[in-house]
């Protein structure tokens, strides 16, 4: 069954409700008749839906790992500031809310300067993941996607810890560093998603599908980590689609899996 949201649609004049599809659903519309709404006023809110844009202090958040903090993007240009987080082993940062079902969690990122590479490059384009329906504590746990795994020669999805699939397709990778400072990296934003509905669970970057699974034993809860190994990363953005919220688990400090985190070396 496909995630739906009960929408709340207010418009002048009156108030609008609508079962509106988060996932993979083809899209629907809002018919109206008699006097035409003024459109600019429309706004759309749902339960089902948590839109992070760290404007406010990320109260939902826990660090696990790492420096976490809002830090300039560019050490050259240290007005433009973003959530991010940093580390020379593993920055992980948990979202503390648990949820179950289908589920959909997308983010916008990008790589802070100055943090690893080369001399003559001053950014590290690898090593980006996102795990979901993990278990709070354990990045080796859930689902999670490593975009640039293995200084950037694949992309991998794990289960639990285990490999499921993988991709060497050049829109699955980031940019490869050959000479100069390519502007393309420099001002870049990649945009990565990860939908699980029912058994079947596609990854997207920049909106293109470069991976899909399905799970024969579906992980049906948990809770999301964004995390990088020896590398800086900034968060613009995530948000959090989902059909069920779940009580808050224990939040624990643990050691990441080995076999994990042997990808993003």
């Amino acid at each position: 069954m496909h995630l739906l949201a009960r929408t709340s649609a207010f418009i002048t004049g009156g108030l609008f409700l609508a079962a509106m599809p988060l996932l993979a659903a083809p899209a629907q519309t809002i018919g109206l008749s008699g006097a035409r709404p003024a459109l600019d006023s429309v706004q759309i809110n749902t339960s089902h839906v948590y839109d992070y844009t760290f404007a406010s202090p990320p109260t939902d958040w826990w660090v696990q790992s790492g420096v976490w903090d809002m830090t300039n993007r560019w050490s050259c240009s240290p007005g433009w500031s973003w959530f991010g987080g940093r580390s020379d082993e593993v920055a992980a940062v948990w979202n503390k809310r648990k949820f179950s079902g289908d589920i959909s969690v997308q983010t916008y990122f990008s790589f802070k300067m100055g943090v690893s590479g080369t001399p003559r490059w001053p950014e590290y384009p690898c090593n980006f993941a996102m795990t979901v329906l993990g278990n709070g504590k354990d990045l080796g746990s859930g689902y999670t996607l490593i975009a640039g795994a293995d200084r950037n020669t694949h992309t991998v999805l794990m289960r639990n810890g285990k490999m499921v699939a993988q991709t060497t397709d050049a829109n699955a990778l980031f940019p490869t560093i050959l000479d100069g400072n390519p502007p393309k990296v420099h001002r870049q934003w990649w945009y990565m998603r990860i939908n699980k509905v029912g058994s079947r669970i596609d990854c997207y970057l920049d909106n293109d599908l470069i991976l899909s699974y399905t799970d024969p034993d579906p992980i049906e809860s948990g809770q999301t980590a964004i995390w990088t190994y020896n590398n800086g990363i900034m968060l613009s953005r995530v948000q959090i689609y989902f059909a069920r919220e779940n009580a808050p688990g224990t939040h624990l400090a643990a050691s990441p899996d080995a076999n994990l985190l042997a990808l993003a070396r």
